[in-house]
């Protein structure tokens, strides 16, 4: 019975966080500012052979030619696939599914190299940082092949597979290159494990694992733009004209933009790296009667861990859009730290289950209440699928056979080309690397700040609708919708919560303005 007993937590601790992680994921799905709808459509062109989307910028009218590689296609595909079959609740559903996938595996890691305790309470802290990228995006199976290469990388480490069992990496790459543009994660993390077998001079596993890098670079080169594809990771910010908070530093951006998972980071970066410090320092003491592992093991777990730690903490500080990928690593390192710095008797292990079994069955008692707004705003109702009407907008303008060209903002590209009717392309979308360099500081910022080169490029494009997302909180957006809803020569004809529509006051709209016309008052600040 008491071995029963003991064996609980690490059955109960698994399912009570993938719970709340699960739960905090499964939130209202919002279109109009994500890529998702670009995803789905991306992947419906491709299965009907347009593969032009691969190659240009397929979805604009602006730039229509201009080179813009789809390096996420295959993504796209499957995302449509599921949305075809099962909409987009079945989409939502798959989306958490493979997120709880990805983090099952690197919370299983944590509980190898620690205790189900020690990743039970951490895992209560980087769930925060794993919602930093909590919307639909392809991004989530650089998740999962990331721990996959780990754990596989881990386990020949050990002696429990071998060597060639890693065979299957080359054959991975070759999905995860056409799946995302984190593939080159794989590189870093076998070169880490190479690197790590050359400095402890053990020439037979540096030898094979050298012939399993050089596979994945190989592989790397299988995906429809074969060189420039693989250098993708590489190249990609070369022509990247838009500054986008999720590639700001954290110093920078936290000044702009409140978000309590700064707080979160620093918290979780602190551990990482006191923790860290602390196992180094119990190995150069030369202490006995380190849990999990002989000195040995310890000293091979450090070479990995430490490059890991640095890498994955410079990439965070550097891009918030690496929370959540630090945080993932972060867990089992900072786990395996913490349980190899205090070998902790079996009372306080049983101690430490127990506050982690109580501390998620609280956080899961706080998220079904829908209280945790109050203490962390990124938290919202319990749904899955669409937003309610969040198609509204779409629909008003195919119902009433509205036309283009349209002039739209940055947010809403992805919405747009997943609603607008066939042949109606957008203005620009959030693919900066899709448009030259100077598109954005140039015309698009200055059309919106500017109402002498609104004109000029209004005259230009010669605009009949205006399709924008008003919780664009950038400064050019909010001066620009202020002075566009007093604008005379324009009418608001449809809004909502998110969206609002206008058409140019002229005789071709004039029945649309006389029916739906009206006068728009919104706080843009």
């Amino acid at each position: 019975m008491i071995n029963k007993l003991d064996s609980l937590p690490k059955i109960l601790v698994p399912i009570l966080v993938l719970l709340a992680y699960g739960l905090l994921l499964a939130k209202p799905v919002n279109l109009v500012t994500a890529d998702l709808g670009r995803h789905i459509r991306n992947g419906e062109a491709l299965l009907a052979g347009n593969f032009e989307v691969l190659k240009t910028n397929f979805y604009s009218y602006t730039y229509p030619d201009f080179p813009a590689a789809n390096h996420h296609w295959l993504g796209g595909v499957i995302y449509y696939l599921v949305w075809k079959f099962s909409g987009f609740t079945g989409l939502h559903i798959f989306f958490i599914a493979a997120s709880l996938t990805a983090f099952f595996i690197f919370f299983n890691i944590a509980t190898k190299r620690a205790s189900t305790g020690w990743a039970g309470l951490l895992s209560v802290l980087v769930i925060p940082l794993l919602l930093e990228r909590d919307e639909i995006r392809p991004e989530v199976f650089s998740y999962v092949f990331g721990g996959i290469f780990w754990w596989l990388m881990l386990k020949y480490r050990d002696g429990e597979i071998s060597w060639k069992n890693l065979l299957i990496l080359p054959v991975l790459t070759i999905l995860w290159v056409n799946l995302h543009i984190y593939f080159f994660l794989g590189f870093i993390i076998v070169g880490t494990f190479l690197l790590e077998s050359l400095i402890l001079k053990n020439w037979a596993a540096a030898k094979r694992l050298g012939l399993i890098f050089l596979l994945t670079l190989v592989a790397s080169l299988i995906n429809p733009h074969g060189l420039d594809g693989a250098l993708a990771p590489f190249s990609i910010f070369q022509n990247f004209g838009y500054r986008l908070a999720e590639n700001q530093t954290v110093w920078f951006i936290e000044k702009i933009l409140p978000n309590p998972n700064y707080f979160v980071f620093k918290i979780s970066f602190l551990i990482l790296i006191l923790s860290l410090a602390a196992r180094i320092g119990l190995w150069l003491s030369g202490s006995k009667g380190l849990t999990l592992s002989s000195r040995s093991d310890l000293k091979k777990n450090l070479t990995t861990d430490i490059i890991f730690t640095l890498g994955f903490s410079v990439a965070a500080w550097l891009a918030i859009r690496n929370f959540t990928i630090f945080s993932l690593f972060a867990l089992p390192m900072a786990a395996g730290n913490l349980a190899q710095t205090f070998n902790l008797k079996t009372a306080t292990a049983n101690w430490l289950n127990r506050t982690a079994i109580t501390t998620l069955i609280l956080v899961i008692l706080i998220i079904l209440s829908g209280e945790l707004g109050t203490l962390y705003p990124k938290s919202q109702n319990l749904q899955l699928g669409l937003e309610k009407d969040n198609e509204k907008a779409l629909e008003f303008f195919r119902e009433n056979k509205l036309t283009g060209p349209i002039f739209n903002n940055y947010d809403i590209g992805g919405y747009l080309i997943y609603g607008l009717p066939t042949g109606e392309k957008v203005f620009t979308d959030n693919r900066p690397e899709a448009y030259p360099t100077d598109f954005f500081a140039s015309t698009y910022i200055p059309m919106q700040t500017s109402k002498k080169t609104w004109d000029e490029k209004s005259a230009l494009y010669k605009f009949n609708a205006i399709i924008f997302s008003y919780r664009d909180y950038t400064p050019w957006g909010q001066a620009f919708f202020a002075r566009i809803l007093e604008d005379p020569e324009w009418k608001t004809v449809f809004a909502d919560s998110r969206v609002v529509i206008l058409l140019k006051n002229n005789e071709i709209n004039k029945d649309i303005i006389a029916k739906y016309g009206q006068t728009l008052k919104i706080k843009v600040n």
